[in-house]
């Protein structure tokens, strides 16, 4: 693993920390327009997975110039500074070199998850988006638990896309095609991945066709042969028998224009009371009001993430308040 290990910068090294196998390694894939959301996830885990996390990964799916660059290393490691784990940074050329510019920046982060398996040694990594983050302390039973990968149900109604998606992919595999098992397998992020699972993803012997696995994850969504990189590693764990461990949900994501209304949009802000939830998301295109704004920014205020509601507000129109520093 010495060669892979070079692509990694250095962001973040606790020194006094020597290795802890009981820890996790987490990763992270996100674009630059995601860095304040990085930043409030950096925030997030160093107040409540500092004894959890062995190792955090950041891919980056942009180009980016040295001095954006350093001027991020400078925020991370400001959010970072008492934490117990080490960061590192990845950018996408230094591992891939698929054409990914040219792709929708949906679909090149998913080939970037399944990727980055190239670069983790553990059993099992935590993959992140840039739009999770921590809200109450996190223990590694939330993850891994009896040496099995914690997961989720989903509920695919059939006229959900995850179900065509899903089923494009099992074929690929040669499986059945049945709803019942697609929602064995979740479909977003925070999602425990098998390290060496994910790696045959990118087995083309294990695929009946003779297009490499990223050609039908770079399709947009709509496209016949379209699928995504959780329905061809869902594939995978069925195809390999993999048992997991299912539970509830842990987290609550406002993507954007999901959910639309104000009536369902303050009932996700809501859930972030109850203990069961770990995680909450807000993706960077997601528009609120000002009362969605303030609620909000009252929960993380709650979780201290913020030291006001009103530079909880300034996070949420502003991202920035300057040089990528998040308000405090």
């Amino acid at each position: 693993m010495e060669e892979r290990n070079l692509v990694k910068r250095q962001v973040h090294i606790n020194p006094s920390f020597g290795g802890d196998n009981d820890r996790l390694d987490f990763v992270t894939i996100c674009f630059s327009g995601e860095f304040p959301n990085l930043l409030l996830q950096a925030r997030s885990l160093a107040k409540y997975a500092n004894d959890l996390i062995k190792d955090w990964t950041i891919v980056i799916n942009s180009e980016i110039d040295v001095v954006e660059r350093e001027k991020v290393f400078l925020s991370l490691q400001k959010e970072l500074n008492n934490s117990n784990f080490n960061t590192f940074w990845i950018e996408r050329k230094d591992i891939i070199n698929i054409g990914l510019p040219e792709m929708h920046g949906s679909r090149s982060q998913q080939i970037l998850k399944i990727v980055i398996a190239n670069y983790i040694e553990d059993k099992f990594y935590v993959l992140l988006d840039a739009k999770n983050h921590a809200i109450r302390p996190l223990k590694k039973e939330f993850f891994v638990r009896d040496d099995k990968a914690v997961v989720h149900r989903e509920e695919y109604e059939a006229w959900n896309p995850f179900c065509q998606w899903f089923s494009k992919a099992f074929q690929l595999v040669g499986l059945p095609q049945e709803r019942q098992l697609y929602q064995k397998y979740q479909s977003t992020t925070p999602y425990v991945m098998e390290t060496k699972i994910v790696r045959e993803c990118m087995n083309n012997e294990l695929i009946n066709s003779s297009k490499p696995w990223y050609y039908f994850v770079s399709l947009m969504g709509d496209q016949d042969d379209s699928i995504t990189e959780f329905s061809l590693y869902g594939a995978m764990l069925e195809h390999f028998h993999v048992n997991s461990i299912r539970t509830l949900r842990n987290y609550v994501t406002l993507f954007a224009g999901y959910p639309s209304d104000h009536k369902h949009i303050m009932s996700f802000i809501g859930k972030m009371k109850d203990e069961h939830i770990k995680f909450f998301g807000i993706h960077r295109s997601a528009r609120l009001n000002m009362d969605e704004n303030i609620s909000l920014a009252i929960e993380w205020v709650s979780c201290s993430l913020f030291s006001s509601v009103e530079n909880g507000v300034i996070f949420l129109k502003k991202g920035f308040v300057k040089d990528y520093y998040l308000p405090d």
